[in-house]
């Protein structure tokens, strides 16, 4: 039994997830409710921090090793971030106890996906990270639009969760297992790559991978931005794990599965860009920046190699730090670009926080972002694809369009005549400035973290 200690962060979050269904009954209420999951949140990542690995559980079903233990700490510590902001912040008017409970859900869900080394773990747990993030897209009942959005991604989440479980049978039928270390598609000919782009369609999906990612433009326009805040980021970030441990298992039996992913980099990166530059709506714009990065994670996956696996991991939570913190001001300022004019004037250290977010984003160094992309591209060119590389850096300073525009807008934007006046919250700017250090302390510690995650590989 001693073993199964190792669970005691995602029994910390899943407790308190608990807990926060009754809210009204605790001290604080909304507020209070938020704080403390925030705080079992921040409990369950100093767990992780000190308790290192362990022998694999459940008969080998879930593995907690060094790149499980990274994941679950980024989806907690973001969790955490966003709760804190959510304390200071309230969901346009709505009620945050279930948002709080929600969360945690997705949140716990995440963390044993990112330890799933068996398919019946990976699918339950990725359902049970996604299906609250439904729920939070429609979080504003009274929002014809956002239910809209939440039923689009919905429906499209659930047929292709059908598909990638029609999939995962073919998988399962072929290597006689459902355990990672003895699934082999070697020498099965059609079969095995029928049964690998299966997957892969439900796996494209649940990223927002073109080319089944138009659910994600209209479920983040018409969602609150809080939402879309937690949505766009945690649960990206434990399903990128999971896509990376499948593709280690599944690539080496199917020579054809590079295509796949090959071609869904290419889609994701030139559609997410050229889509995202005549934006004027923030939410849309980084729903089509997600698509574009996606696509950059994609082409290090094609790769198929240890620091392209790595790399990827390094990646996606240098990109959902600043694209979390984005969101979140989107909440506060408004949903258009031009909402976001004369913020230099009236909140001038959000205003160098949103530089910081975005020239990350960008790939501008010392930010995280910029060590992300040097990993990515470093491991395509590494795997021979050095044309789709040479893609890859044209769209990323295509994305400079873009980004740019956020920042003429912040700075030389028209001042409207009465601007939104924010509310100071000392957890919601605490949240912010957490936000910064993660983009620059990633960067700073990218090379001890890439050699951690390069070799945890087989």
């Amino acid at each position: 039994m001693e073993g199964y200690w190792q669970l005691l962060p995602e029994l910390i979050v899943m407790g308190v997830a608990i807990a926060a269904l009754f809210g009204e009954l605790l001290p604080g209420k909304d507020r209070g409710t938020a704080l403390l999951g925030a705080a079992a949140s921040t409990a369950a990542a100093v767990v992780l921090l000190f308790w290192g690995t362990a022998e694999p559980l459940f008969g080998g079903m879930v593995v907690a090793d060094e790149t499980a233990r990274f994941i679950r700490i980024a989806v907690a510590l973001l969790t955490a971030v966003w709760l804190l902001w959510l304390s200071g912040r309230n969901m346009d008017g709505e009620r945050r106890r279930e948002a709080v409970a929600l969360a945690l859900f997705s949140s716990a869900g995440g963390m044993v996906l990112a330890m799933s080394a068996d398919l019946i773990v990976l699918y339950m747990a990725l359902e049970l990270s996604t299906m609250p993030a439904y729920v939070l897209m429609g979080y504003k009942r009274k929002d014809i639009d956002g239910l809209e959005g939440a039923l689009k991604y919905f429906l499209l989440s659930m047929l292709t969760s059908l598909v990638m479980l029609y999939g995962l049978s073919f998988i399962y039928g072929l290597s006689g297992t459902t355990a990672y270390s003895g699934i082999s598609l070697a020498e099965t000919g059609p079969l095995g790559i029928a049964a690998a782009a299966l997957v892969m369609v439900g796996l494209f999906a649940k990223m927002s991978a073109a080319p089944f990612h138009y659910w994600a433009p209209d479920a983040y326009a018409g969602a609150s931005a809080a939402s879309v805040a937690f949505v766009s980021t945690v649960p990206k970030i434990s399903g990128m794990a999971a896509v990376v441990r499948l593709v280690a298992v599944i690539a080496p039996g199917v020579s054809s599965f590079g295509i796949l992913l090959g071609a869904g980099a290419v889609l994701s990166m030139v559609l997410g860009n050229l889509a995202a530059l005549p934006q004027s709506d923030l939410r849309r714009l980084m729903a089509y920046s997600g698509v574009a990065h996606t696509g950059y994670l994609l082409l290090a996956l094609t790769s198929g190699t240890q620091i392209g696996y790595g790399a990827v991991l390094f990646y996606v939570v240098a990109y959902a730090a600043p694209s979390m913190a984005i969101m979140l001001i989107s909440a506060e300022e408004g949903p258009s670009l031009t909402d976001l004019a004369g913020l230099a004037a009236r909140r001038p250290a959000i205003a160098w926080a949103m530089v910081v977010w975005l020239l990350s984003l960008i790939g501008i160094p010392p930010f995280a972002g910029f060590f992300g992309k040097l990993y990515l591209f470093g491991a395509a060119i590494e795997g021979g694809l050095v044309w789709q590389t040479v893609l890859a850096i044209v769209m990323s300073v295509v994305s400079a369009g873009y980004y740019f525009r956020v920042m003429r807008e912040i700075f030389f934007g028209d001042v409207p005549e009465s601007p939104m006046q924010v509310e100071r919250s000392v957890s919601a700017s605490t949240a912010l400035a957490l936000c910064v250090l993660a983009t620059v302390a990633v960067g700073i510690g990218a090379s001890p973290l890439m050699n951690a995650l390069s070799f945890s590989f087989p």
